[in-house]
């Protein structure tokens, strides 16, 4: 019987721990997605290949998405969502899975802090990194439409422009306009009459 009793005192404690050890806030899982991300970082550039470099970033995806899946409410679910994609994004290198991310951050959180910044970037990536110009051109329309007094208008509108061009054709300077007819057209030497020689 002392033994039963010892198992029971055991089970119980084992309870009490479990119980007041609950589910982590979502500033824990935040705080410690960000950490695990530092870290990730901070590694990647050592690390050979595309599955090691997406293995050290899996634990930061995954806090992160505890954050958006455990406490949409919770302010801190828009930064998680943003981050997410933003690894996927710059980290990751995975441009089309970055754009679903970013869709879903302006779905979710349409007037969240970073939705001019998120609808930006899906029009960045499907030009920059998809090749996608027809995409990229309704991502920025609709940017522009949304955000039009934004600090990232002027580029989106840029972009908008140069859509589909090199980027030797953005940066050649415009064609020269022709020279004017007129009382100051500037003679070439082609243009100037024959000197006749001894005069």
């Amino acid at each position: 019987m002392a033994r039963f009793g010892g198992c029971v005192v055991c089970l119980l404690a084992a309870a009490a721990i479990v119980a007041g050890c609950g589910k982590p806030t979502a500033e824990e899982y935040f705080a410690h997605g960000q950490q695990e991300a530092r870290k990730a970082t901070l590694i990647a550039d050592s690390l050979r290949s595309e599955d090691a470099i997406r293995e050290a970033f899996r634990p930061a995806l995954a806090l992160l998405e505890n954050v958006v899946r455990e406490y949409p409410q919770d302010s801190l679910a828009d930064s998680a969502l943003f981050m997410i994609a933003s690894i996927k994004q710059s980290n990751l290198h995975m441009p089309a899975e970055a754009v679903e991310g970013y869709r879903e951050y302006c779905r979710q959180y349409p007037d969240g802090k970073q939705a001019a910044m998120a609808m930006f970037l899906i029009g960045y990536l499907y030009n920059n990194d998809l090749h996608n110009t027809d995409s990229a051109a309704a991502a920025y329309r609709r940017f522009l439409a949304r955000f039009p007094g934004s600090e990232m208008a002027q580029s989106a509108q840029f972009e908008l422009d140069n859509l589909g061009k090199t980027p030797d054709e953005v940066l050649a300077p415009p064609p020269s306009a022709p020279p004017k007819e007129g009382k100051h057209r500037v003679r070439t030497a082609a243009a100037r009459p024959p000197v006749k020689a001894g005069t």
